[in-house]
């Protein structure tokens, strides 16, 4: 079955234009692009356009836009989402865009008859205290103290929306059929979320360990999270039954201690790491102490000028094992990784070195 016309939504982000340059050189059956972000698109990855394209400037949340961007639409690939994992995150904005948001695309691919959905929810829905090794699917049950709160419990409403809606009637009569890729912290081209706000500050420094920091971490390059979605859009057209699954966007990067992990790049930038640690108990009181600090300040202070994107979650998750397998999409979907690591690490390189 033919893709026919693509919209992905959040086509601006790192992700988002990362599946767009798949599909243009790997979507065969894919006769058109639209894009619907709230920031209009510009090609930022180096590839040759070979398909007609559409942008679309809107919210997810404002029925018309997202109605009139998907008229005609075959596949939805619903990438778009507010990522906020602040000291104090902005939980009403969280649940407008994550959650309504997603509302607002099911409803309009009903109301259109887009019969097929694939939603980008995120691994942090499972961040939690218990360890995960080679996690799958099936082995990874949810925690209830999440490291990334709101922004976590965001996602996770809005992907069991999106996979209870599968097998539900279109319009015209016809199923929907849904499925989730669960993206790993992404590194590579784009990506300022990440590596960059980790190795930028401490370019030809020293970077001081936050506890043991002897955990286990899994990242994944931001080419194969995106490829899996174009493996994911080929398979739920060809065998429905993949319908209602989701799956962790995992690819060949190794699991590693956090300093392991991001070598590569602090060796780039002459980052050293140190021999010694914070304790684990210290800063995490610290942080603690600074909350209560920034919670009575924001009383009396605009909320937003009183705010840290350093929160006890993002250090716990950084000394919590936590790493899974792509079994399930390697099976089900057809999936390996598009890029190997030592390439995926090398184009990071060279995206890095123009923004640290």
């Amino acid at each position: 079955m033919a893709s026919g016309v693509v919209l992905v939504t959040g086509g601006s982000g790192c992700l988002g234009q990362h599946i767009i340059k798949h599909l243009h050189l790997l979507g065969t059956d894919v006769k058109e692009i639209r894009i619907l972000d709230v920031v209009k698109y510009e090609q930022k990855l180096d590839f040759e356009i070979s398909k007609p394209m559409k942008t679309f400037v809107g919210s997810i949340t404002d029925q018309s836009v997202v109605n009139e961007a998907c008229d005609g639409v075959d596949v939805v690939l619903h990438i778009a989402s507010l990522i906020d994992w602040r000291l104090f995150p902005n939980q009403k904005t969280l649940h407008e865009v994550n959650v309504t948001g997603t509302e607002t695309i099911l409803k309009a691919c009903k109301d259109k008859n887009v019969p097929y959905l694939i939603y980008c929810s995120s691994l942090s829905i499972f961040y939690g205290p218990q360890e995960i090794k080679a996690g799958t699917e099936t082995s990874v049950q949810p925690q209830t103290n999440l490291y990334f709160g709101a922004y976590a419990k965001s996602k996770s409403k809005a992907q069991k929306m999106v996979l209870g809606a599968n097998g539900s009637k279109l319009k015209n009569g016809k199923s929907l059929r849904t499925l989730a890729i669960l993206p790993l912290p992404l590194y590579g081209e784009l990506d300022y979320h990440n590596i960059t706000p980790s190795v930028q500050p401490f370019k030809d420094k020293t970077y001081t360990l936050i506890g043991p920091m002897t955990a286990r971490v899994h990242y994944s390059y931001a080419g194969n999270c995106a490829y899996m979605f174009i493996k994911a859009m080929e398979a739920i057209q060809r065998n429905p039954e993949v319908g209602g699954e989701y799956f962790f966007a995992a690819d060949d990067t190794p699991p590693n201690i956090f300093p392991e992990t991001i070598r590569p790049f602090f060796e780039q930038f002459n980052v050293k790491t140190s021999s010694w640690h914070v304790p684990y108990w210290l800063i995490m009181s610290f942080v603690f102490i600074v909350y209560c600090v920034f919670y009575v300040i924001r009383f009396f202070t605009p909320v937003d000028l009183v705010n840290l994107g350093f929160t006890t979650g993002s250090i716990s998750f950084l000394n919590t094992t936590c790493y899974v397998t792509y079994d399930k999409a390697n099976t089900l979907l057809g999936y390996k990784p598009l890029y190997d690591y030592k390439t995926s690490i090398e184009m990071s390189k060279k995206f890095y070195a123009k923004v640290v």
